[in-house]
């Protein structure tokens, strides 16, 4: 089992449904941005983005389009499993989301997801693998050259926050 089919294994253990997936992911980013409020991360993407009229583009997709930000808090946790302290933390967020489950706005997985992609590209992280939903509602492991559409805006944020590296 590779090391982030061991992520996978994890989330569908738990049960992982869309829900789950944003408070982790969520709870997750906050705690990686030192506890930014939403106001701090989105003034942080706007002050750091090469077109800030993009930034809305983006939070403005990401709000409309559930499975896709599902999708793209999935890239954000496949990355972060790279690191073992964030996974120990990962795995105490989902046993914490399972036990205690809220309700996550679309606006704040947005904004959150697309910050944490922001963090992501400020640390150099490559996404090669990453972890998805199937139709059948099981998360699996895909390389991001198979054409997983939410990578894509991974290399959106790394051009667009490119010089402020």
């Amino acid at each position: 089992m590779s090391n982030l089919s061991s992520l996978a294994s994890s989330l569908n253990s738990h049960r992982s449904d869309a829900a789950l997936i944003a408070q982790v992911c969520v709870g997750l980013v906050r705690s990686w941005s030192s506890g930014k409020d939403l106001d701090d991360m989105y003034r942080d993407l706007l002050r750091n983005a090469a077109d800030s009229s993009s930034v809305d583009q983006m939070v403005f997709q990401l709000e409309g389009d559930p499975e896709y930000a599902e999708n793209v808090a999935l890239i954000v946790l496949s990355a972060a499993w790279n690191y073992p302290e964030l996974q120990e933390e990962i795995q105490w967020l989902a046993e914490a989301a399972v036990e205690s489950p809220r309700t996550v706005a679309a606006t704040e997985l947005a904004q959150t997801v697309l910050y944490g992609m922001y963090l992501m590209a400020r640390h150099g992280a490559e996404v090669k693998q990453v972890a998805y939903r199937t139709p059948q509602g099981a998360i699996e492991v895909q390389t991001v050259d198979q054409g997983l559409a939410a990578a894509s805006l991974f290399d959106t944020v790394r051009e667009q926050y490119g010089a402020s590296l």
